[in-house]
Formats: structure tokens, C-alpha cells, sequence
């Protein structure tokens, strides 16, 4: 039985007991997003085109249980799913919802353990380095690692001094039977973040990404450096990620991030300009500005971007 079936029935027996009345789960958490852009984008192949994005738009249940008053051992859960009100349905998926991070999981002061749906390592290492995630200058355009995976078992460490964790993960392909790992270090201080990702035969790559971000009065700088090898073909790669971000007033910041790698684009590289403006606690409006470049002109393009994000 796949870890994914497992934790699905799971998840149905949790939500009817819930909806039963039940105090199991107390106080769930319901949480989500709208994350919607209208684009105008251009290349030489193409000509102009605009179109409106969904962004991973999403809806999530999640919580926790304690056993008993006198211990620290939890039940942590999580259901979260991807939907498109732009167009309806899941893009890429039958139906209407896309599955994106869903586990169970035992959480205790050795540490915490879960099973499901979920990020990897190497890809949570990013450490928000990424200031356009989910948007179209992600550096999934650019990078290998960006990997959420099924059939996944995970634990992390508790925080060593309240700064140090490790984060270790174990995926197994349900088509091929093949075995993954992605292992991660962090460390969270007042100074800065750094953490440590490693992918061993992920997807047929094994990758290392280094990962710094560091806040500085009203700036927040961010560097990333990864190397990549294909196992196939036995060629490695090298990729850099550079951001820069400024709040330039109480509710605006203004970001900037340049992103370089020959993997999945010959001579690839993103820059990217934008500003966001925190219009409510839950109301966020930007625009972006991005230009990739490569060697291979049909796939250059210019992508310019206004939308909104709302959280609930």
C-alpha cells in the first residue's frame, strides 16, 4: 500500500469524525489563497500575448492533537490542494484539485516525523530566496530541485540551541520502485539564514544547493549556488540564484532577482524586477517585470505582470 493511499484514508476517516462533532481534532485551522496575475508576454516566435494566471491558488486544512495534558507528543495534520479559479480546474490534472503538501505526522521533543505529499529537502533549502515563487519568474524555469514528491516519509530534527535542525527525506517512485533521498541542514539565527540541501538520484539528478539570506536594516539579500549532475548523460551543471528586496514604505517593497543556469535552458537567465504593496493584512497587489534570456531564441521572452494575492 503507497503512503499516498494511506494517508487519503486517513484524511476521509479525520475529516467525517470532525464533521461528526467529534473534539479529536479540536480547533482545526481552515487557511488559503487567491494568487491571480493578468500577464502580457512576448518573444520572437510568439509575438505578444496576454493572458490572466492562476499562481497556485490553494485551500488547506491543518492541526494538531495532544495525547495527554503531561506530554509533548502530537498528532500533526495537513490537507492542502491546488485549485484554478481562473479557469475552473487543476491545470495539468483531472478534476478540480491538485494535491500539494498533505501528510500526518507525530511530532515530539525528539523531533518530528510525517508521511504523505510534501517538499523536499533540497527545495524547502531555498529559504524564500525565491522572491517570485509560484509566479511565471519561478526558479523551477531555471533550476532542477523543485520538487514536491509523493509516497514520502520525512523527519526533522529539533532545533539544536533553538538555531541548528536537519531535515532528512525518503521518497519511493510508486511506478519504478526506485528509492530517492533529499537531506537538508539549517541554521536560523539573528544575523542571518543559511541552510545545506543534497538530492541523491532524484528524478535522475543528484544536486547540492547552498542557500543564504540575509536581513539588513530594510533589505533582505538572498544567495543561492547549486550544482547539478545527470546521471544519464554524467553532466553537471552550475546555477545561481541573487535577490534583493527593500521596503521602501510601511506597505511597499521593491524586489529584484537575477537567476542564471545552463539545466534546463541553454545559457539560461531570469531577471526580474517588481514591487508589492500589502494593501490589507490579507490584500497584497504587484506587478513584476521579467526578462529570460538563452541562446536558443525561442525560449526568450519578456513577461510583464499585475495581479493580487489574498489570503484567507
Amino acid at each position: 500500500m503507497s503512503s499516498r493511499y494511506f494517508i487519503n484514508k486517513v484524511f476521509i476517516v479525520a475529516f467525517s469524525i470532525f464533521l461528526l462533532g467529534n473534539n479529536v481534532f479540536a480547533s482545526p485551522t481552515w487557511y488559503g489563497k487567491i494568487f491571480v496575475d493578468a500577464q502580457s508576454f512576448s518573444n520572437d516566435v510568439m509575438g505578444t500575448k496576454t493572458d490572466i494566471k492562476n499562481n497556485s491558488s490553494r485551500l488547506g486544512l491543518k492541526g494538531e492533537y495532544s495525547f495527554s495534558e503531561n506530554s509533548d507528543l502530537r498528532l500533526i495534520y495537513q490537507a492542502e490542494y491546488q485549485f484554478d479559479p481562473v479557469d475552473g480546474k487543476a491545470r495539468g490534472d483531472d478534476g478540480t484539485l491538485k494535491q500539494r503538501n498533505t501528510f500526518l505526522g507525530i511530532k515530539s521533543n525528539i523531533g518530528t516525523l510525517f508521511a504523505g505529499t510534501h517538499d523536499s529537502a533540497l527545495k524547502k533549502s531555498q529559504l524564500k530566496i525565491d522572491l517570485f515563487n509560484d509566479l511565471a519568474p519561478d526558479i523551477k524555469n531555471i533550476l532542477h530541485g523543485e520538487n514536491r514528491l509523493e509516497d514520502f516519509i520525512g523527519y526533522t530534527t529539533p532545533k539544536y540551541k533553538n538555531m541548528i535542525s536537519a531535515t532528512f527525506n525518503s521518497i519511493k517512485n510508486p511506478s519504478s520502485g526506485k528509492k530517492y533521498k533529499s537531506y537538508s541542514i539549517n541554521f536560523s539565527g539573528d544575523a542571518f539564514q543559511a541552510a545545506i540541501g543534497i538530492d541523491e538520484s532524484m528524478k535522475g539528478y543528484d544536486s547540492s544547493r547552498i542557500s543564504i539570506l540575509i536581513p539588513i536594516n530594510k533589505f533582505k539579500i538572498g544567495l543561492l549556488a547549486q550544482k547539478t549532475k545527470n546521471l544519464v548523460s554524467g553532466q553537471s551543471d552550475s546555477g545561481h540564484v541573487t535577490s534583493l528586496s527593500r521596503k521602501i514604505s510601511a506597505k511597499g517593497t521593491f524586489k529584484i532577482q537575477r537567476s542564471s543556469s545552463n539545466m534546463k535552458i541553454s545559457t539560461g537567465r531570469q531577471t526580474t524586477i517588481g514591487y508589492d504593496y500589502q494593501f490589507k493584512k490579507y490584500l497584497k497587489i504587484f506587478t513584476f517585470y521579467s526578462q529570460l534570456e538563452s541562446s536558443n531564441n525561442s525560449k526568450e521572452k519578456d513577461i510583464f505582470s499585475i495581479g493580487l494575492e489574498y489570503k484567507f
